[in-house]
């Protein structure tokens, strides 16, 4: 890992020159991937032009309920679409090609990434029922664009997936890099190996800017190689006498690559569980980055055809989410399969902090149920992430005047930086910029606008794009944790008085048999205020509805110390 210096030397090509002028106007903004892991989208305009660095999405946090996603807000971007040259994606991971289903339309701009990349995103669209025909550019290491006065180019990092790409926009007063989510692991192969060669040529130029990975900046040396993981993918499935149950990221070819070769070796017919990792696997055979035969793939209903010591089940969610993929067989939501007792279950993914307790619960529940747990572990899955001393192999090589750490919370954010000021860069130069905050490079130095842009979190609720509401989530977390009481009453036309008894419903809040006490003094104060206040008009129901709100509220809180959604409705009979 110490070949920085040696890699540099051997550069004897000449480098383009940099032109230079005094009125080039160069604004970097994250829109996302700052603060949080996922949903990168950086915007950078130069000049009269935009170019858009990724367009992923987020899990949603835990009071998201209800939430499929959350994806950047785009508002800036559409109000300047004219001004907008592509959208160029480094990775085919939903961090990066997530948003794009639900915002390329929009745009209607060309997408500019890799076969895989694009191949995952046309997946990903078929998935969701979207039809629209999107602008695609298929690009490798090799590609460059030429945009006005700026030039876009691409080199090629080590990531999850084969193929992913690092983004230069070429400037007058240096170039832009982008390396997307990266790591550096001499024992990859070829389709995932980092051009080290050209990262370091690229240093050779004037680097004005470095915008990089933070995930694992804050984890000291350097990632397992991946030829390790393998090898214990491989010890672990040899000690399983039964079925193999492994969970992971879809969009991890490199874990998904060790589990099936690690399979094949021991004659295990493979079952594919769940749309995503049917699709990456499709995807990477299409394009030859698995070779394995159509035989060693069998389909559900063949899994009793086979001794149980002959089969594994791949399995990752819907969205790639693997912890609740193997939650949902756990527990039973899978028609036909099921853990047996003896079943060797491996997590073979690091859970995002969100997934955590679902994890820890997840896993004390398999063992309930009697299987062999191989948890996840530094081992057994390696990180996709650059780690500290990664981070400052990056920066070395590249060498920029100025650093963005993106792609993670603030104290990876931090870390990154604090890394970077011991490859000796300023401490002035290194920027950690919150979203819609614009780094301005117009100027002989950087200048910071802080909420330049607006931005916001657009929240996925099945095929609703930002209609969901604060207040919509507010409901659903009262719904989740104190449930709902609703209480229905008939209205005389003629009298205005009530008929009959009222109807009184819960869920989620009591059970309306063991609390009759409580049902019926909800009755007897809600008559007695409406024989005090009759209703004389229909304008005068929303009013009352409001008053009962409010007494009812009172009532249940005393009597139960819980909040549930009242609802009061009246019907004139």
């Amino acid at each position: 890992m110490n070949n920085t210096k040696q890699i540099t030397k051997q550069i004897t090509k000449k480098t383009k020159k940099i032109r230079t002028t005094k009125n080039e106007k160069i604004r970097i903004t994250p829109l996302g991937g700052v603060e949080e892991v996922a949903k990168n989208m950086y915007l950078v305009e130069i000049n009269d032009e935009m170019f858009l660095l990724d367009a992923g999405l987020m899990f949603p946090e835990v009071e998201m309920i209800g939430i499929d996603a959350v994806i950047p807000d785009i508002t800036y971007v559409l109000k300047n679409k004219e001004k907008l040259k592509g959208i160029f994606i480094s990775n085919g991971h939903v961090s990066s090609i997530g948003a794009l289903p639900y915002i390329a339309g929009e745009i209607n701009c060309p997408i500019f990434g890799s076969k895989l990349a694009l191949e995952l995103l046309k997946n990903n669209l078929k998935s969701l029922g979207i039809k629209r025909r999107l602008k695609f550019r298929y690009v490798n290491e090799k590609s460059s664009y030429k945009f006005g006065n700026t030039d876009v180019t691409f080199f090629k990092t080590t990531y999850s997936m084969p193929d992913s790409l690092g983004i230069v926009l070429s400037t007058k007063k240096g170039n832009i890099v982008y390396t997307g989510e990266f790591k550096f692991d001499q024992s990859v192969s070829k389709e995932y190996k980092a051009d080290m060669y050209e990262i370091a040529k690229l240093g050779q130029n004037k680097i004005l800017a470095l915008i990089s990975d933070s995930t694992n900046a804050s984890i000291s040396g350097y990632n397992t190689p991946e030829v390790e993981a393998a090898r214990q993918i491989e010890e672990a499935f040899y000690d399983a006498n039964k079925r193999l149950i492994v969970t992971c990221y879809a969009s991890n070819f490199l874990t998904m690559g060790h589990i099936l070769r690690a399979s094949i070796k021991q004659n295990r017919k493979i079952f594919l569980l769940g749309e995503a990792i049917n699709n990456a696997v499709r995807a990477a055979r299409k394009l030859g980055y698995i070779k394995i035969e159509d035989d060693k793939f069998i389909k559900k209903e063949n899994l009793k055809n086979y001794p149980k010591n002959e089969i594994l089940i791949l399995s990752s969610g819907e969205q790639g989410e693997p912890i609740e993929a193997i939650k949902n067989i756990a527990e039973r939501r899978i028609k036909d399969i099921t853990i047996e007792k003896d079943d060797t279950v491996m997590i073979a993914a690091t859970p995002s902090p969100n997934m955590e307790v679902m994890l820890y619960n997840t896993l004390n529940l398999l063992s309930k149920l009697g299987a062999n747990v191989v948890a996840s572990s530094k081992k057994l899955h390696a990180s996709s992430h650059a780690t500290k001393e990664e981070v400052k192999m990056m920066i070395n090589l590249i060498k920029p005047t100025y650093l963005i750490p993106v792609q993670g919370e603030y104290r990876n954010l931090k870390k990154h930086k604090d890394a970077a000021i011991e490859t000796g860069m300023k401490e002035e130069n290194i920027f950690l910029l919150e979203k819609g905050t614009t780094l301005d490079l117009t100027a002989k130095k950087a200048k910071v606008f802080k909420k330049n842009i607006t931005v916001g979190n657009i929240l996925i609720d099945g095929k609703s794009v930002g209609d969901v509401e604060d207040g919509v989530l507010k409901e659903r977390k009262i719904l989740a944790n104190d449930g709902i009481f609703v209480a229905s009453y008939a209205i005389s036309r003629k009298t205005k008085k009530l008929i009959g008894r009222p109807c009184i419903q819960t869920k989620g809040f009591v059970y309306v048999k063991k609390s009759k006490e409580l049902i019926k003094e909800a009755e007897q104060q809600v008559a007695q205020y409406i024989e005090k206040n009759p209703i004389r008009t229909i304008r005068d129901c929303k009013q009352i509805k409001i008053e009962i709100r409010k007494m009812l509220s009172s009532l249940l809180y005393d009597n139960t110390k819980r909040r549930p959604i009242i609802v009061v409705n009246f019907s004139l009979i």
